[in-house]
């Protein structure tokens, strides 16, 4: 008989690794809440128009879509600031601003999975509408600090990079054609993935000449605040670079790296851009984010200035597994009850209902021997022991075993 397997790109969650999947949560949930941020759901699919209203039909090549009847054309949501934002704009008028929200929940993209990169994948997904001042955005950028901090990581483990949308373009138009300028930042933000040669090509490919090559390297080679302060600016690179020297002040720097090459690939953002990656870059990127002020209106809203971030759980497990920092899945029960001989049956689940008022427990429902429930109770990871027969019923005392000291101690069984 044939064996079905998952769908590629696809995970399953064993009880040990849904434990560790939880307690990431717990995580995200705690840090957002700390901040602020209130959590919200969405639908896991939306309409194709909203889905493909900003990034256009060629998104649809990564939908998962689905029809039912006459025109009713459906997609599985790829992202959650897109169904996020249709939520805001729905209650835009009644809410009080600015809005914080967060959501954990899964995702799906048709595409060739690898590592990091899976077809269904969960993320966390922050917010935050109606603000356009810089404070948002170094809120937005620290709380995705602060998340990783709580796994016990710190600035030898991970880098954000952070740039402005705004001062890249504005650089780039002194001497690119504005019709060029979109796809020399594509190719700008892929420089990272291909060595110096490839990236030249890239560039000479899109029709830039040596000289305009050269000050593309130039730009690219300032990193600090001093260095990018001494380029020569038109006044939309001016306008970037001030917005990004105030973020810049409000955030941690032991975790800050200045790359003008990062522009992020999604076609929303519009002003500060950064990603965060572990030190040595040798994972995707485990979160990413930025200002997207024009999103709400093209969803139909009144324009709301808007940023924010997202952070994949399959890179983060990736990076903490890496670093030994993945949270301890404790799945096993507080108390095992062994129960020894029928005639004790009936009073032992008694107990057992009792002790669960408090606890965690499990016991025997194969009616195995004591030392097969023993060992089974070892093998979930029982943190004790109690057996009971016919004795202990009448005795009303029972003995406790530590199974992982192997220490023992005798109770009665109304003090459990």
């Amino acid at each position: 008989m044939k064996m079905f397997k998952k769908p590629k790109g696809t995970e399953d969650f064993y009880p040990s690794e849904q434990e560790v999947k939880n307690k990431v949560f717990e995580v995200f949930r705690k840090v957002c809440r700390k901040y602020g941020f209130l959590e919200v759901e969405t639908p896991a699919f939306e309409t194709v128009e909203l889905l493909t209203k900003k990034s256009g039909e060629e998104i649809k090549e990564q939908l998962f879509l689905f029809k039912r009847k006459d025109k009713e054309e459906f997609g599985l949501r790829f992202d959650l600031t897109v169904p996020i934002a249709r939520m805001f704009v729905e209650k835009q008028k009644e809410l009080p601003k600015p809005v914080k929200w967060f959501a954990i929940s899964r995702m799906w993209r048709y595409e060739r999975p690898q590592a990091g990169r899976l077809r269904e994948f969960y993320q966390l997904s922050v917010e935050f509408f109606g603000a356009k001042y810089a404070e948002a955005d170094a809120e937005i950028i620290n709380i995705s600090i602060d998340v990783l901090k709580q796994f016990g990581l710190n600035e030898n483990d991970f880098v954000v990079k952070l740039n402005n949308r705004k001062l890249l373009e504005g650089l780039l138009l002194q001497f690119v054609k504005e019709d060029k300028v979109d796809s020399i930042i594509r190719i700008i933000d892929k420089k990272s993935k291909v060595n110096a040669d490839e990236f030249n090509q890239m560039l000479a490919e899109a029709g830039l000449q040596l000289k305009d090559i050269s000050k593309i390297k130039k730009i690219l080679a300032a990193d600090t605040i001093e260095k990018i302060d001494k380029l020569e600016k038109n006044a939309i690179a001016n306008e970037g670079f001030e917005e990004l020297k105030q973020i810049y002040e409000m955030v941690d720097k032991r975790f800050i790296q200045l790359d003008l090459s990062t522009a992020r690939g999604l076609a929303y953002y519009t002003d500060a851009v950064f990603e965060v990656f572990d030190k040595n870059q040798e994972l995707r990127s485990i979160a990413g984010g930025g200002r997207y002020d024009n999103l709400v209106e093209l969803f139909g809203g009144q324009p709301t200035p808007a940023t924010g971030f997202a952070m994949g759980l399959s890179t983060l497990l990736l990076l903490l597994g890496k670093k030994k920092a993945v949270p301890k899945a404790d799945i096993g029960p507080d108390y095992f009850v062994a129960i020894v001989g029928e005639s004790a049956r009936q009073d032992a689940m008694k107990i057992v209902a009792e002790i669960r008022k408090k606890y965690n427990v499990e016991t025997d429902f194969l009616r195995r021997s004591l030392s097969k429930q023993i060992t089974y109770a070892n093998a979930i990871g029982a943190k004790n022991l109690i057996v009971i027969g016919e004795e202990e019923i009448k005795s009303g005392k029972i003995k406790v075993k530590d199974l992982k000291t192997g220490k023992e101690s005798s109770v009665s069984i109304s003090e459990i």
